[in-house]
């Protein structure tokens, strides 16, 4: 079984669960399940170390926050590394993360939190999929040409995939969609000011 953690407190329509779903079908037939952090966080840690213990590899998912892993998710990886981690010793551990900046560069440091804490604990990192404009992927899904448009995430995904199946390590991927970072920052411009004035600014 391949455990993903969703450790984005948003809804389940965030862009961390969709790109964590993304991923997962393309699994197939393998098992695979996510959780989400708020679970583990309100009772849920005990199931979810059996979980963890069980599964063949370990995906954790995030949204860059403040160039690193959101503060729920560093509490969580603080807690498993109080537990016994003889547990987990060998563990595969991959990563998907995206952000609202048009480069997906930008997460390189979440990917060391991940790839240093993997050392804490000798679990084995997998490598990661950083996703740049991460918002905008989810929301062009539907139109004309989406599919060209984030063909780049999409090999991303799919390498991603294939390494966790196979078990193998690969280089960190940094993707983003092919829409012009103008026109991405034009939109990001259009949204942020729309939001001011529903806010009455």
């Amino acid at each position: 079984m391949i455990l993903m953690l969703n450790c984005s407190y948003k809804a389940k329509d965030g862009n961390t669960q969709y790109f964590l779903e993304t991923l997962k079908n393309e699994f197939g037939e393998r098992e695979a399940e996510i959780i989400s952090l708020r679970q583990v966080l309100n009772g849920g840690f005990e199931a979810f170390t059996d979980k963890l213990q069980q599964a063949e590899a370990f995906v954790i998912g995030a949204p860059l926050y403040v160039d690193g892993l959101p503060a729920q998710a560093v509490k969580l990886l603080e807690m498993l590394s109080e537990a016994d981690r003889s547990r987990f010793v060998g563990k595969k551990v991959y990563a998907v993360s995206n952000l609202g900046f048009y480069e997906g560069e930008q997460i390189c440091n979440l990917f060391d939190i991940v790839r240093n804490w993997c050392v804490h604990m000798q679990m084995v990192y997998g490598g990661g999929l950083a996703v740049g404009a991460g918002p905008m992927v989810k929301g062009i899904k539907s139109v004309p040409f989406a599919k060209q448009i984030n063909r780049d995430i999409e090999k991303g995904v799919k390498l991603l995939a294939d390494r966790i199946l196979t078990g193998e390590a690969m280089e960190n991927y940094y993707a983003k969609t092919r829409i012009p970072r103008m026109v991405y920052m034009q939109a990001a411009h259009m949204l942020f000011r729309r939001a001011l004035k529903k806010n009455g600014n």
